[in-house]
């Protein structure tokens, strides 16, 4: 099975919630509940997980397992795959170069806010 570079649109979920899912599951391989718990259960709609942890074992960036051991229901759990570590790392850097480019959009929107006010259209 071929899969996509982790750097290519095609198993991108919406926003920073593919990164956040990859850092949760970096901290160990965990069930949805478990992640939705991770993550703060208030910031992520459960089918939204589940359908972006689909989409992300079939780019290879997880894997799952069904979990058998135990009283209860059997459960999915979810682990980072190599690809998965990749992509995470490739989030980080991302992001470490947005947070300086952020940083100097701000900088430069300070003095121009606290310059001359005709600077602007």
């Amino acid at each position: 099975m071929h899969h996509a570079s982790p750097c290519c649109p095609p198993w991108r979920t919406r926003g920073l919630t593919q990164a956040w899912i990859l850092l949760a599951l970096a901290q160990g391989s965990a069930h949805g509940y478990e992640l939705l718990d991770r993550l703060g259960p208030e910031t992520l709609d459960p089918g939204f997980l589940y359908r972006s942890l689909r989409a992300m074992e079939e780019a290879g960036l997880v894997q799952s397992a069904w979990q058998t051991a135990g009283s209860g229901p059997a459960r999915r759990v979810y682990s980072l795959t190599d690809l998965g570590w990749e992509a995470l790392r490739m989030w980080a850097a991302h992001l470490r170069r947005l947070r300086a480019q952020l940083d100097q959009f701000l900088e430069q929107f300070a003095q121009v806010e606290g310059g001359e006010k005709d600077v602007l259209p």
